[in-house]
C-alpha cells in the first residue's frame, strides 16, 4: 500500500494537466498514488489521463459522469489505499519537497496532519501578489484554523489542497455533492476536531488563478453555496464545549459574507432573476439568526442595525448604502477642492 494517496479530480483543464502531473511525479518523497479523476470532462482529459497512466503505474484512473468536484473528489477517497490523504488541483502544481516535508512535519510533530502556505500564480505561471498563508506556524489546535477564516477572512483553513491528513480523519465523511462553492471544505470541521496540525512557512503549494473560473467572477448566484457552509459551521462549533466564542466567530462572518455577496451582486447591475431567487433562497436563514446576531460580541451595533434592516429589506438597505457612499465621496472631493 502507497504512503499517500493524492487524489487530483479533472474536468477541463487538459492545457494545465501535464505540468500539474509532472509536478506531482517529480516529488522527493516517492512512495505515493495518483488517483486522477475523470470527472465527465468533454475535451479529452480523460485519454489524457490515460496517457499518464500508461507512462508511470503510481498513477490510477477513475472515469465517472460528471457530478461535479465534490462528487469527484468522493471518489478518489472512496478509491484511495494510502496512509494518507493529499489533494492538488488539476491546473495548479507543487514543488518537488512538498510532501516529503509534510510528512517529516507531521511524523516529527505526532500530528494527524500538516499545511504548507501557497503562492498564487497566473495563466502562465508567472507568480502573482496573493499568498495564502498560516495566520501562525507551527504546531496548534487545528479547529482554531478556522479563527484567522472569520476573523480576517483567511484561506489557509478552508483548503484541503495545501494539507497532507491521515486518512483515517476521513472514515465516514465525505464531501457535501449539493456545494460547488465551498465545495472543498465543507467537512474539513469535522476533520479538524480533536486534533493538531503543524503549519509550515513554506510556500510549496502554487495555486493558479484562471480567468472565467468561477472563483474568479464578481458574482454568480452559486455563491451563495458558502452562506450554507458559515452556517454550518457556525451551528457545529456552537454545539461543541468550549467552542463558544469561535461559533461566534463564524455567527459575525457569516453576516459579513452576507452582505458582502449582495453588494456583489447589485455592484454588477440590477439583481438578475437567479440571482433575485438564489437570495430569497438564503434569507429564511438570515432571518432566522435575528436573535443570535443581536446578541452576538463580534458583531457592533451598526452591523447589528443594518443586519435587521436587511432581513426587511435588503434592496432598501443597499441603496442607502451606496447613496450614503456618493455622498461620502463628494465631501471628500470638496475637502481637497
Amino acid at each position: 500500500m502507497p504512503l499517500i494517496s493524492i487524489i487530483t479530480t479533472v474536468y477541463d483543464a487538459k492545457e494545465y494537466l501535464p505540468r500539474t502531473i509532472q509536478s506531482i511525479l517529480a516529488q522527493t518523497l516517492t512512495d505515493f498514488e495518483l488517483i486522477l479523476v475523470d470527472d465527465g470532462s468533454p475535451n479529452g482529459c480523460g485519454e489524457l489521463c490515460d496517457e499518464w497512466a500508461a507512462k508511470d503505474s503510481r498513477i490510477r484512473v477513475i472515469h465517472k459522469p460528471n457530478g461535479g468536484p465534490a462528487s469527484a473528489s468522493n471518489a478518489g477517497l472512496d478509491a484511495a489505499r494510502g496512509q494518507y490523504i493529499g489533494f492538488v488541483d488539476s491546473d495548479d502544481r507543487i514543488d518537488p519537497t512538498m510532501y516529503e516535508k509534510l510528512y517529516a512535519a507531521l511524523t516529527e510533530a505526532g500530528c494527524a496532519m500538516a499545511g504548507c502556505n501557497a503562492r498564487c500564480i497566473d495563466e502562465r505561471d508567472n507568480p502573482v501578489e496573493r499568498t495564502v498563508r498560516a495566520a501562525r506556524p507551527g504546531r496548534q489546535d487545528a479547529l482554531e484554523l478556522f479563527r484567522d477564516v472569520f476573523q480576517n477572512g483567511g484561506m489557509y483553513g478552508m483548503l484541503c489542497w495545501n494539507k497532507l491528513i491521515d486518512a483515517r480523519l476521513f472514515e465516514g465523511l465525505r464531501f457535501d455533492t449539493s456545494l460547488l462553492y465551498g465545495d472543498d471544505c465543507n467537512i474539513l470541521h469535522k476533520v479538524y476536531n480533536g486534533q493538531q496540525i503543524v503549519c509550515l512557512p513554506d510556500e510549496l503549494y502554487f495555486y493558479r488563478e484562471r480567468a472565467g473560473s468561477l472563483t474568479a467572477a464578481r458574482f454568480h448566484p452559486r455563491m451563495l453555496d458558502d452562506l450554507l457552509v458559515y452556517k454550518m459551521w457556525y451551528e457545529y462549533l456552537l454545539a461543541l464545549p468550549g467552542r463558544e466564542d469561535l461559533a461566534q466567530w463564524a455567527l459575525a462572518r457569516y453576516w459579513q459574507v452576507f452582505y458582502i455577496r449582495y453588494v456583489q451582486a447589485r455592484q454588477c447591475g440590477p439583481l438578475t432573476p437567479a440571482a433575485r431567487a438564489a437570495f430569497a433562497a438564503h434569507l429564511p436563514a438570515l432571518r432566522g439568526l435575528r436573535k443570535a446576531i443581536r446578541a452576538c460580541p463580534h458583531i457592533s451595533r451598526g452591523e447589528k442595525l443594518r443586519a435587521a434592516l436587511f432581513c426587511r429589506d435588503p434592496e432598501l438597505v443597499y441603496r442607502a448604502a451606496a447613496a450614503w457612499g456618493r455622498l461620502a465621496d463628494k465631501g471628500k472631493g470638496g475637502r481637497h477642492a
